[in-house]
């Protein structure tokens, strides 16, 4: 066995701590998904060297190896997958119950990456309401004992073409990474293995260079070991949700921890501090930690009115350390310790477990989120347009606007121009043109700003903004236009983070890095720069333009909101008829409220007010007429949708 190393549980704490501060908005915190990088590297290392030692012991097995993870992983991560999974079915809202399922099947088929890659935005408040969407880096870590054994075995008799090996798909996996984030694949570049691996492959290459056994003075491990931690902690702070991750940036977090490991011991100052009983006790647990403080964060947030306060969250990293220790105590020790338990064939448990978590996430889906549990008059009409995904377009390779949707048929007049607020809006016309034997030409990108006049980080919105102008132009059967932008959110960040504050990011988070030197009012004004262009062209080209001012935003997910505490009742989280407050909706869209009021308004450049009727004298309603208005925090459902078209003048 290897000789244990108390300073890496000291490591392992200083990994876990910033993840879950980072996930409770807590103490500056801004880039503490970092600590996950420090776990890939650690993981590596690790599992190498156990590997090489049984190699060169010749007892090494593939199933004893397997049957170590699945001992050390797996009960834990079941454990709290059933727990969780009872408090989903008790509280959970049936579309997120839905959801929830799907990724139960993922996680226990190593495979939630991949489903998260799919479904969500790690940065987002949607994610932030996902139980097990902390669990996409066991996956990565889990695909990586699928396959990493094998090849040490298969280079075992040839150690330096293994390490040429494995120094070159170091190099392709960041490459790779590098690459996706240049080129705006954020999603996949964050969650997928191709441009993670090499996190792990490092902490392997340190293992297999044996460079914790280099021989280096004293002083020369103290100094290396304190720039170490240096740039660990300074990865925690500098980064936010705005750091390509993982890129050349990752560098940072990813040496720090090879020098930790390789120079931190217990003589040195960094190896103390991290030996020390605080730290090495909370490395001890830090799986669990891990583990349990997502799910109990995500129905923290789920539960309570906005973003919950900090009183609320630091009680919930209180409740994370109890069931962290609970479980490192009660499953964690016993399934790698107890001799009785250690006679178990755990690829045997394992399997059995996987089949009766199958069964339950299975008997949700077939039951379709089992929506009798909740006395829920208004889900039928949570519904988004069913053409948002054939229509609706975004990054690189995006739909050309002469290649995009026309309904309900192919004679447009009409065209809808916008973000995706805009893509109910163009399906609730469409019906109302189909009684006249028109249609629109549907243009919707999703997160995009009118860029005429500049660039910003979305892929692909500024050459399709031109591209879709200059085609509205050449158009001449196209009369009407209709354009609207969450101006707001682009400008000044996401509203449900912080409810009921109002977000006030620097406008120019969202431009390109041209522009990151602005002022934020200065990056307001070249937006609306950009929008007043947009407007002006349109109209100088005989367009009638009708302009869609702000869609009121609501604090939470509609689904939450209109769902009770529990399935044994408690009233509803919100007001329903007055769910954002007429104040809130102004001072959230000052900015761009006031500079649209500035425009021209004629018979042909029309406002289009949703607030008329969206909104009444003592606030902004998520339900009217018994119908759900939106189909999640801020785009219109389409009841929602109807409504506002019913302000426009008759077609």
């Amino acid at each position: 066995m290897l000789s244990y190393r108390k300073e890496l549980d000291g490591l392992r704490a200083v990994a876990v701590i910033p993840v879950i501060m980072f996930h409770a908005g807590l103490f500056g915190f801004s880039g503490g998904y970092a600590g996950v990088d420090i776990f890939f590297v650690i993981s590596g290392y690790l599992i190498t060297n156990i590997l090489l030692k049984e190699l060169k012991d010749d007892r090494f097995s593939l199933v004893n190896f397997y049957q170590r993870r699945a001992r050390r992983i797996l009960p834990a991560l079941f454990v709290m997958i059933f727990i969780t999974t009872i408090l989903a079915l008790l509280v959970m809202p049936t579309e997120q119950l839905k959801s929830y399922a799907n990724s139960v099947l993922s996680v226990i088929t190593f495979t939630s990456n991949i489903h998260f890659y799919v479904v969500s935005d790690y940065f987002s408040t949607t994610a932030e309401q996902k139980p097990l969407l902390h669990t996409w880096s066991l996956a990565i870590e889990e695909q990586y004992y699928l396959f990493f054994p094998l090849l040490l075995s298969f280079f075992i008799t040839k150690k330096n073409q293994l390490k040429k090996v494995l120094i070159a798909l170091t190099l392709i996996s960041l490459a790779t990474a590098q690459i996706l984030t240049i080129s705006g694949y954020t999603e996949s570049n964050f969650y997928l293995i191709f441009s993670r691996a090499w996190e792990l492959f490092v902490g392997s290459l340190l293992a297999l260079y044996h460079l914790d056994r280099r021989n280096l003075s004293l002083t020369t491990k103290n100094l290396l070991s304190v720039v170490g931690l240096i740039c660990i902690i300074s990865s925690f702070f500098l980064f936010d949700d705005t750091t390509p991750f993982p890129s050349l940036y990752t560098l940072l977090p990813v040496l720090g921890a090879c020098l930790i490991i390789t120079c931190a011991t217990p003589n040195n100052i960094v190896g103390k501090l991290l030996s020390s009983p605080l730290f090495s006790s909370i490395g001890l647990i830090s799986y669990s930690l891990y583990l349990w403080h997502q799910p109990i964060f995500s129905f923290l947030r789920m539960k309570t009115f906005g973003e919950p306060t900090n009183i609320y969250f630091l009680m919930a990293i209180g409740l994370t350390f109890i069931c962290a220790f609970l479980s490192y105590k009660l499953v964690e020790t016993p399934f790698r310790k107890n001799k009785k338990l250690l006679t178990i064939n755990a690829l045997k448990v394992s399997a059995q477990s996987m089949g009766v978590l199958i069964v339950l996430a299975a008997s949700i889906l077939l039951a379709k989120g089992f929506p009798e549990r909740f006395d829920n008059a208004y889900e039928a009409s949570i519904k988004a347009s069913p053409l948002r995904g054939k229509c609706h377009t975004s990054g690189h390779g995006y739909l050309k606007p002469k290649d995009s949707c026309r309904y309900p048929n192919q004679n447009t007049s009409w065209a809808m121009f916008g973000d995706s607020h805009m893509v109910e809006l163009a399906y609730a016309l469409s019906e109302q043109l189909a009684l006249k034997n028109d249609g629109l030409l549907h243009l919707t990108f999703s997160g995009c700003a009118p860029a005429l006049n500049f660039e910003v980080k979305k892929t692909g919105c500024h050459s399709w903004v031109r591209e879709s102008l200059d085609y509205l132009i050449e158009r001449d059967d196209i009369k009407n236009v209709i354009v609207g932008f969450r101006s707001s959110a682009f400008l000044f960040g996401e509203h449900d983070d912080i409810y009921p504050n109002i977000p006030s990011v620097n406008a120019n988070h969202r431009l390109s890095e041209a522009y990151n030197s602005l002022p934020s009012i200065e990056a307001a004004n070249l937006y609306w720069s950009g929008y007043k262009v947009l407007i002006d062209t349109l109209l100088k080209y005989n367009k009638k333009v009708f302009v869609v001012y702000p869609i009121p935003e609501i604090p939470d997910d509609i689904h939450t909101i209109l769902t009770p505490f529990s399935i044994f009742g408690g009233s509803f989280s919100y007001d329903l008829y007055n769910t954002t407050s007429n104040n809130y909706y102004l001072k959230r869209n000052e900015f761009i409220l006031g500079r649209l009021n500035t425009l021209p308004y004629s018979s042909n450049l029309i406002a289009v007010k949703p607030t008329d009727i969206l909104c009444h004298q003592s606030g902004c309603a998520a339900v009217l007429s018994n119908k759900a208005m939106y189909f999640d925090n801020n785009h219109l459902s389409i009841e929602g949708a109807r409504k506002v078209i019913s302000l426009f003048p008759p077609i």
